[in-house]
């Protein structure tokens, strides 16, 4: 997945582009490490990585994984750069003002007091938003992980069973199949828990009669993977039988509504109109998707205030909720991957309500 020359070619003959965040880093190289500075200009890159990543760098790169035009150095970044600097080959410095600290800035401008920085903006991350169809597969098989995961659980759920059990077989299932990590912190939650949207999970066990939410995801070859499914363990009531049916209508007209050219907040009000309606509209506070890519959060979003114009290539969740505090809430959710006329839906298991009698 080589982003490099895409991203060269935003850039003019005197801009030099200054990548520190590890995701960015991972993004343009193809090359994951905590550590490194990448330096770009519209013709040349060079990356700078310590002793605990260089010879693997070198072995990725010899093996395709690094584009060859990618000069590996080993960490004498402030020395060469300052050379380059004072030379006059580096003069308007782009930095990621929405990842560096201000010491972190306050620190480069000290160092090279004859360069001038400037704040690279969304132009980075706004690239990333368009995937690739290599992009795309990744998060799809991250998807497809999460969902086998989901599918070994089932049959092993009951009352007996706790929270955190619950959210260490989902976890423990992914990594055994070759998963990276949790894309986050594994939310499993019930009984009024479910009211919670970012409740954590506790050694109790799952409540009788009542809702369990999981919201998990999995790192997979750096992609991630996001999805959330409401079970009931035990019969449902015909209430929550209604909220649950409402949710999944609001979903599905997200997912329906979900194409190239809409804006943001028109596939939130898509979801967002099916719940008012159905009288719940307090009860869903937060925005319907979000997008999701080598970051499990990242531009674009289906927000209320979201202007941004979708482009194919997208990958966003659609993932409403109804959140009645004290008593339950459920939530449903699903990856997306965006076409000209409409979406694909990255997820396969259903969003029937499930009864685990």
């Amino acid at each position: 997945m080589n982003n490099l020359k895409k991203w060269q070619q935003q850039l003019t003959g005197e801009e030099t582009a200054v990548v520190f965040s590890p995701v960015n880093r991972r993004y343009l190289t193809g090359f994951e490490s905590s550590d490194g500075v990448l330096v770009t200009t519209a013709d040349e890159a060079f990356l700078y990585l310590d002793s605990r990543y260089f010879e693997m760098a070198q072995i990725a790169q010899s093996r395709g994984k690094i584009p060859g035009e990618v000069v590996l150095r080993p960490f004498i970044f402030p020395k060469e750069f300052g050379e380059r600097v004072k030379a006059g080959r580096v003069s308007k410095v782009l930095f990621e003002d929405k990842r560096l600290t201000v010491e972190e800035l306050n620190k480069l401008e000290r160092n090279f007091p004859e360069a001038e920085f400037l704040p690279m903006g969304e132009r980075l991350e706004k690239l990333r938003v368009v995937k690739s169809r290599e992009e795309i597969a990744a998060v799809a098989a991250a998807q497809a992980l999460a969902e086998e995961a989901l599918g070994a659980l089932l049959p092993l759920l009951s009352p007996e069973r706790t929270e955190t059990w619950v959210a260490a077989e989902l976890e423990r299932y992914m990594k055994l199949h070759g998963a990276q990590e949790p894309s986050f912190e594994t939310i499993c939650i019930s009984g009024t828990k479910t009211s919670l949207p970012h409740g954590k999970p506790e050694d109790r066990p799952l409540t009788r009669g009542g809702f369990l939410t999981m919201d998990f995801g999995c790192r997979l070859d750096g992609y991630c993977s996001d999805m959330t499914r409401t079970v009931c363990i035990g019969a449902a009531t015909d209430e929550m039988k209604a909220v649950y049916n409402t949710v999944l209508k609001a979903q599905l007209a997200g997912v329906a509504a979900a194409k190239a050219g809409v804006l943001g907040k028109d596939v939130d009000k898509a979801s967002r109109d099916v719940i008012e309606e159905a009288g719940f509209g307090k009860y869903f506070g937060h925005s319907t998707g979000h997008g999701c890519g080598l970051e499990v959060h990242e531009a674009p979003y289906f927000a209320p205030r979201a202007e941004m114009v979708i482009p194919a290539g997208a990958i966003l969740s659609v993932e409403p909720g109804i959140y009645l505090p004290g008593r339950f809430g459920v939530r449903i959710e699903d990856l997306v991957a965006v076409t000209e006329d409409g979406c694909e839906d990255l997820n396969r298991s259903s969003k029937e309500l499930i009864e685990i009698l």
